[in-house]
This record gives C-alpha cells, sequence and structure tokens, in this order.
C-alpha cells in the first residue's frame, strides 16, 4: 500500500467516524428508551387510574409505590416516569399514611420524601416538585424558614399556574401569615392572581382569599317637611 492509499483511506475513515460513532449513541439511547418503558411501563398506567375518581386499591397502590425504587436508585429522569411516579408516591402518603406515628407510615414519607428529591434533582424549575417536597416536608415538621424557602421557589418556577397556586393556598392556609414571613412576596403574588379580573375560576374553590368589599348602602330619601 502506498503512502497515498493509506492518506486516502485515512481521510474516508475520518469522515465516516463520526456518523458512526452518532449512530451507535443514538441506538444506545433508543435502547435504554425502550428498556425503561418495558420495565416502568405500569407506573405510568398506574399513575392514570390513580387519578381517576376510584383510584387504586391501599394495597395494590402500596405494592407499586414499591416499583419505584430503581428509579431512584438509578437515577432514572424520564419525565413520564418521574411524574407518574410522583402522583402515585403522594397517593399512598394520602391513603396509606394516616398513622404518622407507626414505622411502617414513617418509612413510607421517609420514601416519599426521597422520591421528590429526586424529581427535583430531575427538574429543578418545576415549580411543582417544589410544592410537593414543601408538603411532605411540613408533615415531617420542617421549620418555618425551610417550608418558606420551599413556597418561595414554588412560586417563582409556576407563578401562573393554576392548579399549581390551589396546591399553594392549600399550604398558605395551613401556616397563619405571621408564621411565614419571608414568604410574604409569593402569597401576595399568589393572591393577586386569584383576586384578579382573570382569576375568576380560581375563587370557585378559594372563594374566601380576596377582600370582602363592603356592600353597597342604598342612600334613604330624604322625607320633605
Amino acid at each position: 500500500m502506498t503512502r497515498r492509499d493509506y492518506v486516502t483511506r485515512l481521510r474516508k475513515f475520518l469522515a465516516v467516524a463520526p456518523v458512526l460513532i452518532i449512530s451507535a449513541f443514538v441506538l444506545s439511547i433508543a435502547a435504554q428508551a425502550f428498556s425503561e418503558s418495558r420495565r416502568f411501563s405500569d407506573i405510568v398506567a398506574m399513575a392514570k387510574i390513580a387519578d381517576d375518581k376510584n383510584g387504586l386499591a391501599p394495597d395494590l397502590l402500596a405494592k407499586t409505590v414499591k416499583g419505584l425504587h430503581p428509579v431512584v436508585a438509578e437515577k432514572i429522569c424520564r419525565s413520564d416516569i418521574i411524574k407518574g411516579g410522583l402522583r402515585l408516591v403522594l397517593a399512598d402518603l394520602d391513603i396509606n399514611g394516616k398513622d404518622q406515628a407507626s414505622e411502617t407510615a414513617a418509612a413510607r414519607l421517609g420514601f416519599a420524601e426521597t422520591y421528590v428529591r429526586h424529581a427535583l434533582f430531575c427538574f429543578p424549575a418545576n415549580g411543582d416538585v417544589w410544592l410537593r417536597l414543601a408538603m411532605v416536608r411540613a408533615l415531617r415538621n420542617a421549620s418555618p424558614m425551610e417550608i418558606t424557602v420551599l413556597m418561595n421557589f414554588s412560586q417563582l418556577y409556576g407563578p401562573a399556574d393554576a392548579n399549581l397556586i390551589r396546591g399553594r393556598f392549600v399550604m398558605w392556609q395551613q401556616f397563619p401569615k405571621e408564621a411565614l414571613p419571608q414568604a410574604d412576596t409569593a402569597r401576595d403574588a399568589d393572591t393577586a392572581i386569584v383576586c384578579s379580573k382573570g382569576g375568576e375560576v380560581l375563587r370557585w374553590t378559594l372563594r374566601n382569599i380576596c377582600p370582602q368589599k363592603p356592600p353597597d348602602r342604598m342612600k334613604r330619601p330624604v322625607p320633605h317637611p
């Protein structure tokens, strides 16, 4: 082989190599996505059922949540898996975590926080995840300052989302205003949206949030002598 032939072959290889590398990378990503879809398809499906009116049976819900441990351990960050798992974890906490004094409930609450923190690791700019972490931390008796920080981030990353605002008012109403003074700006911003002209739909469920206008007093006619 002459030097010229060698250089020609080297150039062809260098031209093809990036394509081969990119193709291999894309195939590996596709294979990983397919594997995750197959492993956690029941998580996504169960999450949709949990959102229905009848929901999932408590035992089935608890069993399904156990399947979320690999999501945290393997640091899986696929949006549909994370969001579906988050709904299941919170539903399980709501249904099966009533007796917070028991060891089982404490373990359930501990995993709920672990999962929400993992979701936050995956989606740090998601206001809903910050809100869920605030709710879970409140159940674990977090300090008012910590709750304030989490609520402020929730409002920062989801300032106008109607569902988020409803969820935040669950927390705002749980904590008196004087308990979270550093969250006044976030609370006032949510209140302003609810009480604005465009907040009519929110006021259907948050009726007592806005200041009530005093009733118009009709002036009585002065009788003539």
